[in-house]
């Protein structure tokens, strides 16, 4: 939990300049204004607001991935090389409920993907879920690479929707890598008023 915390702020902390723009008023006060998170703040308030909503939506990540089959036992490969099988990752199927919530509603994804050609030793895949809002990425929700076999995997993502989040729609990319090839799958949301 307390590495999902650092990557949301290493991700914020990145995006900060691109982010945010500043402008000074003719009395001595910086107003700092949010493009993406809508947030407008006084001199020191506009980080720990925008601090508050990838804190809180770092904390309320959930997640598992469990292998619903698999091979128990392992397949022999033809001599040809035509029928040898590359190992690959495919998307089986990806979800995610409900498409309109609330500020501090849970949103649930599920990507379940097949594992095949892998070797005894397992497969390298690297699960990435990335927030999107207007085409803009926010944040990275999960980047975590793991040794995978034979089979079919499911992996959940819940979290709840900050309760300073800005109304409109969002988008969760999620990403498979494996060998250099990666495979994607988009859903969405949206956050009402």
């Amino acid at each position: 939990m307390t590495a999902q915390i650092f990557m949301l702020r290493k991700t914020l902390f990145s995006l900060v300049p691109f982010i945010f723009f500043s402008f000074i008023v003719s009395t001595p006060i910086m107003v700092t204004i949010g493009a993406e998170t809508g947030y407008a703040a006084g001199r020191g308030k506009s980080r720990n607001t925008v601090e508050v909503f990838f804190d809180d939506l770092g904390r309320s990540i959930r997640q598992t991935t469990r292998q619903l089959t698999g091979s128990s036992r392992p397949k022999t490969r033809s001599t040809t090389r035509k029928h040898r099988k590359e190992p690959a990752v495919s998307i089986n199927r990806s979800t995610l409920a409900p498409t309109e919530v609330y500020k501090g509603e849970q949103v649930t994804l599920t990507l379940r993907y097949v594992v095949h050609g892998a070797p005894a030793a397992g497969l390298k895949v690297r699960e990435r879920s990335a927030l999107s809002k207007d085409g803009k990425e926010l944040t990275v929700l999960k980047d975590e690479t793991t040794l995978k076999t034979n089979g079919t995997w499911e992996n959940t993502l819940s979290f709840a929707v900050p309760t300073s989040a800005k109304s409109g729609n969002y988008s969760v990319t999620l990403q498979l890598s494996s060998q250099g090839k990666s495979t994607r799958a988009r859903r969405s949301f949206t956050v009402l008023h």
